[in-house]
């Protein structure tokens, strides 16, 4: 689905996704899109910043606070990092910088699609215990020591999922990449850093002090806790 308010892009992007074999579907804006959102389950969610009403961040952030909700790639007219900073810290999991080209287009939208799949068949059903808290990675979700639910993205799933299979190991960013989502995943890695910052939030984890997912000076990450696996 694209989320544009522009009538050539949506027509033009449909036309481009149909021709390689995607069915696409369009919406003028977050309204029209919770619409259709009803009625239809697309994999995928290609969004614009800049859109009428409430824009396209706050939708991203309505859209990644639902694990049930498609993912995400938000589309941007401006090349400026903390454009695509606040997209990513947001849940998104890729971006696009208009213009863009459509082999561009086509490349990121399969990254992500392979993403998705890699991190369905990886999921665990157990359930994994530390520091009080309990993580359900089929479900997406941690509970926290007040037994509240707190809805995971599919990328900090992945994470945290990686984490409490290799406790209190140092892992390097391109370890963590390597058993997270593989070499597909161009956005991950440069955004591995806000993922992390991310995923420490929903811990209750102090970023300027953390003592759960403890930066590792010299090599990336260590998750520090005793986990539990049932």
């Amino acid at each position: 689905m694209i989320v544009d308010d522009n009538q050539d892009i949506r027509e033009l992007v449909c036309q481009l996704l149909e021709a390689d074999g995607y069915s696409a579907s369009a919406a003028v804006d977050g309204e029209d899109m919770w619409q259709k959102l009803a009625e239809e389950k697309p994999d995928i969610i290609l969004l614009d910043v800049m859109l009428p009403g409430l824009d396209g961040f706050e939708l991203c952030r309505q859209l990644c606070a639902d694990p049930n909700m498609p993912s995400v790639i938000m589309l941007t007219a401006k090349d400026e990092e903390i454009d695509r900073v606040v997209g990513l810290e947001l849940g998104a999991d890729d971006y696009i910088v208009k213009p863009f080209g459509r082999r561009e287009l086509i490349a990121r939208i399969k990254a992500v699609l392979r993403r998705v799949k890699s991190g369905n068949a990886q999921v665990s059903k157990g359930v994994y215990s530390f520091a009080g808290m309990s993580f359900k990675p089929n479900q997406m979700e941690i509970f926290d020591t007040t037994g509240t639910s707190i809805p995971l993205s599919t990328s900090e799933t992945q994470l945290l999922l990686t984490f409490v299979q290799y406790p209190r190991v140092p892992l390097s960013r391109d370890r963590l990449l390597d058993l997270t989502k593989g070499r597909n995943s161009t956005p991950f890695d440069r955004s591995i850093d806000s993922h992390v910052s991310r995923l420490r939030r929903k811990l209750g984890d102090d970023g300027k002090k953390p003592e759960i997912i403890k930066t590792s000076w010299g090599t990336g990450y260590i998750f520090t806790c005793h986990v539990e696996a049932q």
